[in-house]
């Protein structure tokens, strides 16, 4: 499934998104709960999966601002999140990973996002969402590797990784760290450095994954 992200366009109001989306061959559709929706605004978002159902599109995942991190309250914080992608009737929510690169990252900055992720999973279980966990250079899953050990650390079922293509590294070895988190892959984002090849891997061994558009159209 192609996925329009409205985040790319935070002052284009909603409902004109929608009709980009048509346009660029999108079936589904990311809002994201900084621009044009707000985490906890459950009426708003109940507003904006019928605005999408209307459009004709899925509302397919949430963006979420939450980062993984050092929180006081988990629930408190993330709840608010659950709530606004209930009443979106999306099944996926991505949030950021621990700002530190895995080279600078001892056991216990693992242990700790891994059980933090794994509250927020237990979390949206109960809703019967996926929690993806973007992949991100310079964060705890700057490598496949990174993003694998904190997802198994984790433990949950519900727990997948988003990937994209990292601009520093060759289409070879995109490709590869591609290949190599197909057992862990939620979603996919397209984003400037997107080549065919990553397009035809998906569709041949995982036509299921969403691949979310980054830049607002089919390359």
């Amino acid at each position: 499934m192609v996925v329009f992200s409205m985040l790319q366009y935070p002052t284009i109001p909603a409902k004109e998104l929608l009709s980009l989306a048509k346009e660029a061959g999108a079936s589904g559709v990311e809002w994201d709960d900084i621009s044009h929706l707000h985490a906890g605004h459950t009426h708003e978002a109940s507003s904006a999966y019928w605005d999408a159902v209307h459009a004709d599109l899925t509302p397919v995942s949430l963006l979420s601002h939450y980062t993984l991190g050092t929180k006081r309250d988990i629930q408190e914080l993330f709840m608010p999140v659950m709530d606004c992608a209930f009443a979106l009737h999306t099944r996926v929510v991505r949030i950021s990973p621990t700002p530190t690169p895995p080279d600078k990252a001892a056991y216990a900055v693992f242990s700790s996002a891994a059980q933090e992720l794994r509250t927020i999973c237990d979390m949206a279980n109960i809703f019967d969402m996926e929690i993806h966990i973007i992949c991100r250079p310079g964060t705890l899953t700057d490598t496949p590797e990174s993003t694998k050990r904190l997802i198994k650390m984790a433990n949950c079922r519900n727990c997948k990784c988003s990937w994209q293509p990292d601009s520093a590294l060759s289409d070879q070895e995109n490709l590869k760290n591609l290949q190599s988190l197909r057992e862990f892959l939620g979603s996919v984002v397209e984003n400037v450095s997107w080549k065919k090849e990553y397009t035809s891997y998906l569709e041949s061994n995982l036509p299921q994954i969403p691949i979310i558009l980054e830049n607002g159209r089919v390359s």
